[in-house]
């Protein structure tokens, strides 16, 4: 916009100059030639002056004579005036034109009244100053009207989103001006519209998991309360005490799950040994339940983000698999021209297509596995802490006969 605005000033500016030039040379050309006339005739009589008292009654020009002594030139004009050229010179307060009398050694000088022309120029240069001005204003219009649409466009997708529709998003324009804050707009609204989301199941699931220990809870105390035999007493009890710890198992996944954003905000990535991580992993629950995990390393392997957030996603993707499996678990690392990724396979009953997706979400378990331990948060873990390092998740069929579950970072 600043070369558009600076090309115009540049063009009006020639134009002007051009006109100038043209209009003095078309309005002098002929007072050149008179006055170079009245100078070869002047030169050659005798009365001069009576001619000039003459001009003088007769023409609302002024002429004069002056000695050409009187009549300094800098060295550039004075070789061509001497030689015969008009020289017309210029000031506030009149034009002339003169020619030399040679013969004579005088300067015939002729003045004209600047008036028409200097109104002709003042008002072509308001002109071209309203122009210049009114092609800024269209600059600056054509400049700023991509941009007005932009924020317009913001401005309704915030009140949108303030009205409690949290699925709406700006579709970013790579030639917007503020394409840095539609990308950060619809970050902060994914976001929200995932903190919402995970409200609304954890409160679902709260309410539904914490239901079935709380009426246990309250038929053991009932029934302890009415009997008087010791080992009823004794098993009532150790029924009591399976479900608190049922309920604290579930409080603590709760609050473990909430730090995470938190956590995420605070700490920094850092580049991380990615096979050593693995054999940390793989040692702590290789063997569990007879269950063997198939892991060889491979090259070097290294990936930038939080080592303590990279360990608990691999151990719920362990932790996972080891709960489903038969026998064996399998896990690799494929390497790529572009990425890493980290693939967890089992030969357990697998995930059906229809529910794979689903078991991304916090508290959703996979079909009749509700006879299982826990609470259905491992993957939806994974899965938060995968989008915090630029990862995708896919779950898929394993060749063992189980899940695929592959975590791919850029």
């Amino acid at each position: 916009m600043f070369t558009a605005i600076i090309f115009l000033g540049w063009s009006l500016d020639t134009l002007f100059n051009n006109y100038q030039e043209q209009q003095t040379t078309d309005e002098f050309s002929a007072y050149r030639k008179i006055v170079a006339s009245l100078a070869t005739t002047l030169d050659s009589i005798d009365d001069t002056q009576a001619f000039v008292s003459t001009w003088q009654q007769t023409n609302q020009q002024q002429l004069n004579l002056i000695p050409l002594a009187e009549f300094p030139l800098p060295e550039e004009l004075k070789q061509d005036f001497s030689q015969g050229m008009s020289l017309v010179l210029e000031s506030a307060e009149r034009i002339t034109v003169n020619h030399i009398m040679a013969s004579k050694q005088q300067v015939l000088v002729l003045a004209i009244a600047p008036q028409g022309s200097q109104q002709d120029n003042l008002s072509l240069q308001m002109l071209l100053t309203t122009v210049f001005y009114l092609g800024i204003l269209l600059f600056v219009g054509i400049w700023l009207y991509p941009l007005i649409k932009r924020l317009r466009l913001l401005n309704r997708a915030a009140k949108n989103f303030g009205s409690g529709d949290f699925g709406w998003r700006i579709p970013v324009s790579g030639t917007s001006y503020v394409a840095d804050i539609e990308n950060e707009f619809n970050r902060m609204a994914q976001k929200i519209e995932t903190l919402i989301q995970d409200n609304k199941l954890l409160g679902n699931a709260v309410s539904h998991d914490l239901r079935t220990p709380l009426a246990r809870l309250r038929f053991g105390i009932e029934a302890l309360s009415e009997t008087s035999k010791p080992e009823k007493q004794h098993k009532y009890i150790q029924h009591l005490s399976q479900d608190i710890a049922e309920m604290e198992r579930l409080v603590e996944v709760l609050l473990n799950y909430a730090r995470l954003e938190q956590s995420m905000i605070k700490v920094d990535k850092v580049p991380v040994d990615f096979n050593q991580l693995m054999d940390q992993c793989v040692y702590g629950i290789d063997g569990v339940d007879g269950k063997q995990i198939k892991w060889q390393p491979m090259g070097e392997i290294t990936i930038v983000g939080e080592q303590n957030f990279l360990a608990m996603l691999i151990n719920n993707l362990l932790s996972n698999a080891q709960q489903y499996a038969s026998q064996f678990i399998q896990v690799r690392i494929l390497k790529g021209p572009h990425y890493i990724e980290l693939v967890v396979e089992d030969d357990g009953p697998g995930i059906p297509k229809d529910k794979r997706l689903a078991l991304l979400q916090p508290f959703t378990r996979g079909h009749n596995n509700s006879q299982k331990p826990g609470f259905g948060m491992g993957l939806a873990i994974v899965t938060r802490i995968a989008a915090w390092h630029d990862a995708q998740i896919n779950i898929a069929e394993s060749a063992l006969g189980g899940a695929k579950v592959s975590v791919r970072f850029k």
